[in-house]
């Protein structure tokens, strides 16, 4: 929306870098004690209790089924919780009006496995969606949509068919537009999961690149060869629970590290969280679920 020629945000104080008010200094998500059930006698999520701080990197993983996406989707209130809570930079997501919703997923960044882009419009038709729905100015579109596509390694394609590309630039072409209103918290759910090991390690590094500007990344992965790769928080969700590594997945416990002794994390980093008694072994598999990923 816009009054006197100027964009208002709703919920500005969740944009990336935001230090505006003492909102700033509250975690981006709080979840508490959350529970999420699409079973009666099966929890999806059960009494997940985590605190991602603002400027965070974490892998959320898992095996197929444990919760992943169900974790991510509840933040954007695709669902909503059936016990306890998630405050987003302080506010109760489910607790916000059904008219309210569209302004809270204007402050996200959302990334989806299978890109969710418009293949018959162009590039920048695709990433200027996410401003025009904000009424932002022609020009100022124009300005930040070129420095999205530059950011994603696309600078000059704004004109192409968004169906010529292939399947790693139509992922960065949703990450363009995932960034392009400057969101605090971006929630990238399998955003590797189509691409090859290559492409997969390059959207990595895009990722980590957005984030050094200071926005949060949540990245769900079950790709524990994309994972090793960097020391990053870990976030494990195996049968509704938790079990966190703050050094990355060779700190789990047992884990096998090739690196030298002196230099290795120490077992201490990986901690189950609090409340789950919960041993997760990393790959684990389950059948038979009917459990949302």
């Amino acid at each position: 929306m816009a009054r006197d020629g100027k964009v208002v945000r709703p919920f500005a104080f969740f944009r990336a870098g935001a230090q505006s008010d003492s909102r700033a200094n509250r975690p981006i998500l709080a979840f508490e004690d959350v529970y999420k059930y699409f079973r009666k006698d099966q929890p999806t999520l059960r009494g997940v209790n985590l605190v991602i701080e603002r400027g965070e990197f974490c892998f959320v993983t898992g095996p197929s089924g444990a919760g992943k996406s169900t974790l991510l989707q509840l933040v954007y209130r695709k669902h909503t919780v059936d016990a306890g809570r998630i405050l987003f930079a302080g506010r109760d997501v489910a607790r916000l009006t059904s008219g309210s919703i569209p302004f809270l997923r204007r402050n996200l960044g959302i990334v989806f496995q299978d890109f969710k882009v418009v293949k018959h419009w162009t590039v920048f038709e695709n990433v200027a969606v996410a401003l025009e729905i904000l009424d932002m100015p022609p020009r100022l579109v124009r300005a930040r949509v070129a420095e999205a596509l530059e950011r994603v390694g696309l600078a000059g394609r704004g004109d192409d068919r968004t169906e010529s590309l292939s399947g790693g630039e139509q992922q960065r072409v949703a990450i363009a537009r995932a960034i392009v209103t400057e969101p605090a918290l971006i929630l990238a759910d399998e955003p590797t999961g189509n691409l090859d090991p290559h492409l997969a390690i390059d959207i990595l590094t895009l990722f980590e690149e957005i984030h050094a500007t200071g926005t949060t990344v949540l990245f769900a992965t079950h790709d524990h060869s994309l994972i090793g790769q960097r020391d990053h928080r870990i976030i494990a969700l195996d049968d509704g629970r938790v079990l966190e590594a703050r050094t990355g997945l060779r700190s789990w416990p047992g884990a096998a590290d090739t690196r030298p002794a002196d230099v290795r994390p120490s077992v201490a980093d990986a901690r189950p969280h609090e409340g789950s008694g919960l041993r997760v072994v990393a790959g684990s598999s389950r059948s038979g679920s009917s459990r949302t990923g």
